[in-house]
């Protein structure tokens, strides 16, 4: 079942989502989140993340678990930095860093250690001895980090950041990873935060190891839990390589990145073009192109399952690409490397747009012959051993001409009203409404990731039930580039209402509990990924009904 409802004076409204009772899997994109530890004499450990419905952590009747193996922990925009002499280390000064501070940031994880456990049950440890006295305390071993970002030599490492002692290193796989890797004492009731540091993209499986001994006789006890993180790709491509690729009913053009490891799902990713003075009349900018339909064998995928994306089309069957559609000013045209014209968007669309991929990879360079922001929008024609499938519109590939991922609402609005012929500053509102459509031209350039135009309009979301699982899910592109969860600026605002009456709004300073209202997170995906709102039960729910919405803010 799928809902899509754009109403006129409540945009992007979603009615009447059924909710849940709970979620199965979680993204945690920013909050105020713990590693909990919890020993109870008689059923033993519990490791997982934690939040408080009312934000003490004081208080153990507000805690809500979320089970480690079905929750992710995202780095967010917030959290990207370069190292310093500080962090030197984990990595050289000046080199990409992801930081989830141990002070709190605004739009960052915020992201403690908590222990759980009754006074007295564990004993206390002193260096490497262990006694009665004292209420007890644990400890915490960092036992492997494994994942695509280790893979391509990413690093993590885990410290506290003292005003005297400086940086007190507790883990740190950059010099391996020995028994010297632990946190000695936590006490029982510790509520503590740290720096929590990466330094690729990718995937970190953590795995930590919880122990002590108990009372009174000091019977060694421990439990083993992982934790993943997800550290973002950017989303930035240099050159558009794409794999058109098939798996069962599922057919797409997949971007990707083969220095990095990484391919994108649809609109994850984003090309920038570098000036040129050659090509054919008119090009001025212009990227490497290679388009092929053998798949993609990369260890992250962002936005587009393992599978799909890996999966490449019957290559001794046939596999066609072609060029549907073009949006954006002035016009596209792709030369192969012998100088043949692959696709010109100038004399219109047709057989002469079409490229067989069955043999090799087609390449050449592709070229633009204005500045702005471009759509390229292909059908597809692949077979595999099962399926012959074709998709007449929908693969899509933005590019930038001249303009890097980070383009602003005044570069927006002119490449808009360029693409559409419009007089100068038509766009140039953000409060303005030019289409009609009730959405105004702020909420349109933060949803323009997911093909919504201020001119021809677009829908950005959709709402269905996912199956099995008896609760509703709201999904949309959201570009992190344009609104970094930092709470000031042009901010994407996700509202909830029990009475389509009374609203409330979410933002990165007041944020709401995924188990509670909605969740926003991203699956494994890049820093302007999917952002997914699954709406879950309240615990008193207001009515029968939930009603959901974004404005532009």
């Amino acid at each position: 079942m799928q809902l899509i409802c754009v109403n006129k004076f409540l945009p992007l409204l979603l009615v009447g989502l059924v909710p849940s009772t709970k979620a199965v899997e979680l993204d945690l994109l920013y909050g105020h989140y713990e590693i909990q530890t919890d020993y109870r004499p008689g059923s033993g450990w519990w490791l997982g993340q934690t939040y408080n419905q009312n934000d003490d952590f004081n208080d153990r009747s507000q805690i809500r678990r979320l089970e480690a193996s079905t929750t992710k922990i995202v780095a967010p925009p917030r959290a990207i930095t370069v190292g310093n002499a500080a962090t030197s280390f984990l990595l050289p000064p000046g080199q990409p860093l992801w930081l989830l501070n141990q002070g709190f940031q605004v739009g960052n994880h915020f992201l403690g250690m908590r222990v759980v456990i009754d006074p007295f049950v564990f004993q206390t440890r002193v260096g490497t001895n262990y006694t009665n006295s004292g209420t007890g305390s644990v400890s915490m071993r960092l036992a492997s980090v494994t994942g695509s970002g280790p893979d391509r030599s990413g690093k993590f490492a885990l410290w506290e950041s003292d005003p005297f002692a400086g940086q007190i290193v507790y883990f740190n796989s950059n010099d391996g990873i020995t028994a010297d890797d632990e946190i000695p004492t936590l006490p029982v009731g510790t509520h503590s935060h740290f720096n929590w540091g990466f330094t690729k993209p990718g995937e970190y499986k953590i795995s930590i190891e919880a122990f002590g001994r108990l009372r009174p006789d000091g019977d060694p006890t421990s439990m083993t839990e992982t934790f993943t993180f997800i550290v973002p790709h950017t989303g930035r491509l240099a050159a558009l390589d794409a794999e058109l690729c098939v798996s069962g009913t599922d057919i797409a053009l997949v971007p990707g990145d083969r220095a990095l490891g990484v391919a994108f799902g649809p609109r994850r990713s984003f090309v920038e073009t570098t000036a040129t003075t050659s090509g054919p009349p008119g090009a001025a900018w212009q990227t490497p192109l290679r388009l092929a339909a053998a798949g993609w064998a990369v260890p992250d995928h962002a936005g587009i399952s393992a599978i799909l994306a890996s999966s490449g089309a019957d290559l001794g069957s046939g596999a066609r690409l072609t060029l549907r559609a073009h949006r954006g000013p002035g016009h596209v045209i792709a030369l192969a490397d012998s100088g043949a014209v692959l696709f010109d968007s100038s004399d219109g669309f047709g057989p002469a747009d079409e490229l067989d991929l069955a043999a090799v990879p087609v390449t050449g360079t592709l070229y633009f012959t204005e500045k702005g922001l471009h759509t390229l929008e292909f059908a597809g024609d692949a077979q595999t051993e099962a399926n012959s499938m074709t998709k007449d519109t929908g693969l899509v590939i933005r590019c930038g001409a001249g303009l890097p991922v980070t383009y602003t609402f005044a570069d927006w609005a002119d490449s808009h009203e360029r693409t559409h012929a419009l007089p100068p500053g038509t766009l140039a509102s953000p409060s303005g409404d030019f289409n009609g459509d009730g959405r105004t031209h702020r909420l349109e350039y933060l949803l323009d990731a997911a093909d919504v135009s201020p001119v021809t309009g677009g829908s950005a979301t959709r709402a269905l039930l996912e199956p099995g699982t008896g609760f509703g899910r709201m999904t949309f592109l959201r570009d992190l580039y344009k609104d970094p969860l930092l709470g000031t600026g042009l901010q994407l605002q996700s509202g909830f209402s029990g009475d389509l009456t009374a609203w409330t709004y979410l933002t990165a300073s007041k944020v709401g509990f995924p188990l509670e209202f909605f969740e926003t997170g991203a699956d494994q995906g890049n820093a302007r990924s999917l952002l997914m709102m699954r709406a879950i039960r309240r615990q008193t729910p207001v009515s029968g009904r939930n009603f959901f919405r974004l404005r532009g803010q």
